[in-house]
């Protein structure tokens, strides 16, 4: 025992005692407040508000990259010859062929996870486009990409982000 422990009355321990039980029915009452209200799920611990973690790590990722995006815009060169220009762009294309194959598959199949396929294919289809148009170049090159862009890339991103909107709305 400590000296602390020797020093301390019944009267002490005997008001520790009280305390604690009146402390165990606020906690109790709480509880009961916070299920009832549905604020708990049942394991005994609170739910974690909607984004979270995750609004927070988005958030982090964007103030990131904004001053990124002005170092590269102050430090890149203008041009840049790619070691693996084939394999960029066969890579991107079988991915969007990918995305829609499979978003394609899951409407059929009424699956709800069409919404993520269909917004991956829209966002490659936009990736494609940017990048078709602003590394062709000047004349026919820049004006070829620029058609398929606005008469097929883009109008295409834009379907799959309605089918996306669409099936999160089912």
């Amino acid at each position: 025992m400590t000296t602390t422990d020797l020093l301390r009355t019944e009267s002490d321990r005997a008001m520790d005692g009280k305390l604690g039980d009146a402390i165990d029915d606020r906690v109790a009452d709480a509880l009961e407040d916070y299920l009832a209200e549905g604020r708990l799920d049942g394991r005994i611990r609170a739910r974690r508000s909607p984004g979270g973690l995750a609004a927070l790590v988005a958030a982090g990722v964007a103030a990131i990259l904004l001053p990124w995006c002005l170092i590269l815009a102050a430090t890149l060169p203008s041009s840049y010859e790619a070691g693996h220009w084939k394999l960029t762009w066969i890579g991107l294309d079988c991915g969007t062929a990918i995305a829609a194959g499979l978003t394609a598959y899951l409407l059929h199949k009424r699956n709800r996870h069409a919404a993520l396929t269909a917004m991956a294919a829209g966002t490659m289809l936009v990736a494609d486009a940017w990048f078709d148009v602003s590394t062709a170049a000047a004349g026919f090159d820049r004006t070829l990409s620029l058609t398929e862009a606005l008469l097929l890339e883009l109008p295409l991103a834009v379907c799959a982000f309605v089918v996306a909107a669409r099936e999160l709305k089912r």
